[in-house]
């Protein structure tokens, strides 16, 4: 007896719907979460016009989320703290752009120098999107507690998974132009997470109160971290002077007003 064969009612897979001719804000939002590979295939044509919006949203987000923890500390901190974070991230992407294109390169990936910072652009504007979702929450912490280490601990550990979004996307990147390799990417991931946590700690203060408005003094964060961990915003209170000794009124037989019941 032979077997009837069983027709393949599968449905195939639907056909990825291409991306827009005008990327807009909102596009490449999406595309950044839904579909990193066809934003990277759109990013490889030129004239995309998707860099300079990727660099709004990133500059835009970071600026908020900094001015979210400047109300931590108040006073000048509401302008400091966004622009020292928005200018430390910029910085951070720059030095170390050109370590990204070698250890993609080295990944085996075949992208070009402007698609590749497209991308790193698009990397920045989804960590300062992911930032931009954590900050009514830390807003209420900022509002509700003085302790500087609980702070930073919150804020690094923000940036931590925000960053871990923005690599994930540029490890889609490298996989969707060739690369087959991951450990040069998770070199280069571990240099630029340790380039923006020391800023942190070059651009001091950015919690906190200070005098001056960058510090001069070299130090490993670790280090800074470890100092600061247990400081508090509130100022230390002086301390009280001695109660003046009760004097008595002066009279004609006591003019400078001594007490005799506090004189041995």
């Amino acid at each position: 007896m032979i077997p009837q064969e069983i027709p393949n009612t599968a449905q195939p897979p639907p056909l990825e719907a291409p991306l827009p001719e005008k990327l807009d804000l909102k596009s490449l939002f999406e595309a950044l979460l839904r579909r990193p590979h066809a934003l990277v295939v759109r990013l490889a044509e030129p004239n995309h016009g998707a860099t300079g919006r990727f660099a709004i949203m990133a500059v835009g987000s970071i600026l908020l989320f900094g001015f979210v923890l400047g109300c931590f500390a108040k006073n000048e901190q509401l302008w400091a703290a966004p622009a020292k974070i928005t200018a430390g991230l910029i910085f951070s992407g720059l030095i170390c752009f050109p370590s990204l294109y070698i250890f993609a390169t080295l990944a085996g990936a075949r992208v070009s120098i402007s698609q590749l910072a497209a991308c790193l652009a698009g990397a920045l504007a989804l960590a300062g999107l992911l930032l931009l979702g954590f900050a009514p929450a830390v807003w209420i912490f900022a509002e509700s507690t003085d302790s500087l280490g609980f702070m930073g601990s919150l804020a690094i550990g923000a940036w931590v998974i925000a960053v871990a979004f923005a690599l994930r996307f540029l490890k889609s990147v490298i996989f969707a132009t060739g690369g087959t390799q991951k450990a040069p990417l998770t070199i280069w991931s571990i240099v630029f997470l340790l380039v923006t946590l020391q800023m942190t700690t070059s651009l001091r203060p950015i919690l906190g109160r200070s005098d001056v408005r960058l510090t001069q003094e070299k130090k490993f964060f670790l280090q800074h971290w470890g100092d600061t961990f247990g400081s508090s915003l509130k100022p230390q209170t002086a301390a009280k002077k001695p109660a003046p000794e009760p004097t008595a009124a002066p009279t004609p037989e006591n003019p400078a007003g001594r007490n005799p019941y506090l004189e041995n």
